[in-house]
């Protein structure tokens, strides 16, 4: 995750921090490189590919033998499985909804791994990014949840997902961050003797 050096990480901390000063609800915020495995698309493409390559040559020319064809789909295969093992290939070669479902399931996993249901007022605010399915997601537990709808988030959620695309990762916490906090310390001022319960610093989950 080279797009978060230090400084960048510091400067979410203290995103968090200032939100959390103005309302009565936790801010934090987790980043994976990953949130799966796709080396099973890598896989059937490698099969498919060794299977019909050879093919392809003995439809253009007759001058190998079924032997040698047999021998060019092994070393395809061993070649192009060698290939697709590199994260980029494999990222790739996956749809792009099957990332992205995947992505919103370790996401809703994130949620509750890093105990955003625990708090005493049920009102945690998880901000996700899985970078290699190029996904962000913000997710409200039900304390919050009573009070705004899911809708309200949609907003701050695409300019998220905008910044991702440009590879702007820090900023676009930096952003949803903010507008969360205007959205909730409208509706849940901070209170005297607010507890802070969860981590503010950005949370790198190397897990998946």
């Amino acid at each position: 995750m080279k797009q978060l050096n230090e400084t960048l990480k510091t400067q979410i901390k203290e995103a968090i921090e200032s939100a959390e000063a103005q309302s009565s609800c936790e801010f934090v915020a987790v980043i994976t490189q990953k949130s799966g495995n796709y080396r099973i698309y890598a896989f059937f493409v490698a099969a498919l590919s060794a299977l019909l390559i050879p093919h392809l040559i003995f439809w253009l020319t007759d001058w190998f033998s079924i032997e040698k064809i047999f021998q060019w789909q092994i070393t395809s295969f061993i070649l192009l499985m060698i290939l697709t093992q590199l994260s980029v290939v494999t990222n790739a070669l996956a749809p792009f909804a099957v990332k992205q479902r995947q992505a919103a399931l370790v996401a809703q996993q994130s949620f509750r791994k890093f105990g955003l249901y625990r708090t005493s007022k049920r009102r945690a605010i998880l901000f996700f990014v899985s970078i290699d399915e190029k996904y962000a997601e913000i997710i409200t537990d039900i304390g919050i949840d009573a009070k705004i709808s899911t809708e309200t988030w949609q907003v701050v959620i695409d300019t998220f997902r905008q910044n991702l695309e440009t590879k702007n990762v820090a900023q676009g916490y930096l952003e949803a961050i903010e507008a969360c906090g205007a959205i909730l310390k409208r509706e849940f001022l901070a209170e005297a003797g607010d507890v802070d319960e969860l981590p503010n610093e950005l949370i790198v989950d190397t897990s998946n």
